[in-house]
C-alpha cells in the first residue's frame, strides 16, 4: 500500500473511532449535565486540569517521541528499546505524581482548587495515573507503525467502561451529595483508563517479541534519545498544562470580581468549559485523527529530506481543516439555541456557544499546525509559542475578566490562536517551503457556508427544536455545503484526499 493510502486509511480509522467516542462522550456529558447541573459540571471541570497536567508531564511528550521514533526507525530498528525506555520513565513519573495527589488531596482541594468537594475525586483519579500514562506511550508505538486500529479500539473501550460504570453508580452517588457525584464521574474515568491500558498492553506483547530482534540501540542510547527528545516537548506541554490549570482556577475567582456570586461564577465556568467548549470542539475529532496520522508521516518525510512530500501532506490537511472549520463556524453561529436545547435541554449557554463559534477556524487550524511542528521535531519552538499564548490568555483572565466578564476570556483565546497560527506558518515555511490553502478556496468555503446557513435559518424557522430535527438540519446543510463547493470548483477528491 502506498504511503498516502496508508495515512488516509489510518486517518479514516481514527476518525471513525473519534466520532464513535465523541458521540458516546456526548451522551455521557448530556447525562452528567442534567444530573449535576452547571454548578456540578463546574466543580467537575476543576478536577480535569489536574488530570491533564499529570498526563502532560508524564506521558504526552513521551508518547509523541515514541510515535516519531517508531516511524523514523522502521527500517533500521531500535524502536523496541525506545518504547521500553519511554514506558519506564512514564511509569516512574506518574507513580510519583499519583502519590502526591493522593496524599495531598485535602490541601489541593481546599487551597488550590478552592473547592473542598473535590477531595474524594482527586484521590480516586490519582490511582489511575500510571495506567493512563503507560497506555498513552504504548499507543504512541501503534501510531508510529500506522496501526491505527489499536488506539482506535482502546478509545472506544475506555469510553464504554466509563459510561457503563457511571450509569450503574449514578443514582447511589447523587443521593450522597456533590462530592460523591464528582467522585462517581472520575471513578468512571479511572476504570476506563485502566481497561484501555490492559487492552493496549495485551495487543503490544506479540510486537514486543518481534522488536526484541532489533538491537541497533543500547539501553543507554535509547534512554538518552527518549529523554533528550521528550524533555522540551514535556516542558512545553507540562508548563502549558500548569498555566491552563492556573487559568481554570482563576476564571471563577475573576468572574466573582465581575459581580457574580461564587456559585454563579462556577456555574458560568462549568457552562463554558463543560458544555459549550466541548460542543465547539466536537467536530475537531476529525482533525485530531488526521493530526495523529499526519505527524509520523511528516516525521518520515522530514527524515528522508522530502520537503515536497511534507508540504503536500500539510496542504491537503489544511484544506480539509478549512472546509470543516468554516462550516462548523457557520452552524454554531446560526443555530446556537437549537444546538443547546437539543443537546442539554437548556439555552442559557447559547450566547457562549455563538461566541466560541467565531473562533473555530483558528482553534481547528492549531491542531494541524502543532502536529506538523511536532513531526519535524520543533518542540522548542512549540514551547515558545505555547508560552506566548498563555501570557495572552492569562492576561485576559486576570486583567480583563473583572471588567468585561467571560467575553474577555474568549477574546484572549482568539487572539492567542491567531498569533500562534501565524507564527507556526512562518516557521514551517522556512523548514518545508511554501504551503497553505489558497485565498480562492477559502472564499469558496466562506461563501458556501454563509449561503447554506442563511437558507437553513430561514427554512427551519418554524421547525420544532429537538435532537432529531437538529441532526436532519445539519445533515441537509452539510450536503448542500459540499454540493456548492463542487459547483464552485472545489472538488471533493481534493478535500477527502487528506494527505
Amino acid at each position: 500500500m502506498s504511503r498516502g493510502k496508508t495515512i488516509v486509511k489510518g486517518a479514516f480509522i481514527l476518525t471513525l473511532a473519534n466520532l464513535v467516542t465523541r458521540i458516546m462522550g456526548f451522551v455521557y456529558r448530556i447525562f452528567m449535565s442534567k444530573a449535576l447541573g452547571t454548578h456540578g459540571m463546574g466543580v467537575f471541570q476543576l478536577i480535569m486540569p489536574i488530570y491533564t497536567l499529570v498526563f502532560s508531564l508524564c506521558a504526552s511528550g513521551l508518547a509523541t517521541v515514541v510515535s516519531n521514533c517508531t516511524a523514523a526507525r522502521k527500517a533500521e530498528g531500535g524502536a523496541g528499546r525506545i518504547v521500553r525506555a519511554a514506558v519506564g520513565v512514564s511509569v516512574v513519573l506518574s507513580f510519583f505524581a499519583g502519590a502526591v495527589v493522593f496524599f495531598f488531596a485535602d490541601e489541593i482541594s481546599a487551597n488550590v482548587l478552592h473547592e473542598p468537594s473535590t477531595f474524594l475525586a482527586l484521590r480516586i483519579i490519582s490511582l489511575c495515573f500510571p495506567f493512563m500514562c503507560a497506555g498513552a506511550v504504548l499507543r504512541g508505538y501503534f501510531y508510529g507503525m500506522q496501526k491505527m486500529a489499536v488506539p482506535a479500539a482502546s478509545q472506544v473501550l475506555e469510553q464504554t467502561i466509563r459510561i457503563t460504570l457511571v450509569w450503574a453508580l449514578c443514582d447511589k452517588m447523587l443521593a450522597r451529595g456533590l462530592n460523591y457525584a464528582c467522585a462517581m464521574a472520575v471513578m468512571g474515568m479511572a476504570c476506563g483508563e485502566i481497561g484501555s491500558f490492559l487492552f493496549t498492553l495485551a495487543v503490544f506483547m506479540p510486537h514486543k517479541k518481534a522488536l526484541s530482534k532489533y538491537k541497533s540501540l543500547s539501553h543507554k542510547e535509547a534512554l538518552y534519545i527518549v529523554l533528550s527528545m521528550s524533555l522540551p516537548l514535556t516542558l512545553n506541554r507540562g508548563t502549558g498544562s500548569a498555566l491552563s490549570t492556573l487559568e481554570h482556577i482563576l476564571i471563577p475567582q475573576r468572574l466573582a470580581l465581575h459581580g457574580m456570586t461564587n456559585e454563579q461564577a462556577v456555574s458560568l465556568f462549568g457552562g463554558m468549559c463543560g458544555m459549550a467548549a466541548p460542543l465547539v470542539m466536537f467536530p475537531c475529532s476529525l482533525l485530531t485523527a488526521l493530526a495523529a496520522a499526519i505527524m509520523p508521516a511528516i516525521s518520515e518525510f522530514h527524515a528522508q529530506k522530502n520537503k515536497a512530500g511534507a508540504a503536500k501532506a500539510l496542504d491537503r490537511s489544511l484544506l480539509f481543516t478549512a472546509v470543516l472549520s468554516i462550516f462548523a463556524c457557520g452552524i454554531f453561529i446560526t443555530f446556537p439555541e437549537r444546538i443547546c436545547l437539543a443537546v442539554y435541554g437548556r439555552d442559557d449557554i447559547a450566547y457562549i456557544l455563538r461566541l466560541l463559534g467565531f473562533i473555530c477556524p483558528f482553534l481547528y487550524t492549531q491542531v494541524i499546525m502543532s502536529a506538523a511542528l511536532n513531526g519535524i521535531n520543533l518542540q522548542l519552538y512549540i514551547f515558545k509559542l505555547g508560552m506566548l499564548g498563555f501570557v495572552i490568555s492569562l492576561s485576559a483572565v486576570y486583567f480583563l475578566i473583572p471588567k468585561y466578564g467571560i467575553h474577555a476570556y474568549i477574546a484572549g483565546w482568539a487572539v492567542s490562536a491567531i498569533i500562534s497560527n501565524r507564527l507556526c506558518a512562518y516557521k514551517l515555511e522556512k523548514e518545508i517551503g511554501e504551503f497553505g490553502v489558497n485565498a480562492a478556496d477559502t472564499v469558496k468555503c466562506v461563501l458556501s457556508a454563509a449561503l447554506v446557513c442563511l437558507c437553513a435559518r430561514l427554512a427551519v424557522k418554524d421547525v420544532q427544536n429537538g435532537l432529531v430535527p437538529l441532526i436532519f438540519i445539519s445533515g441537509i446543510s452539510c450536503g448542500a455545503y459540499f454540493l456548492l463547493l463542487e459547483i464552485l470548483g472545489l472538488r471533493l477528491e481534493r478535500i477527502a484526499g487528506g494527505v
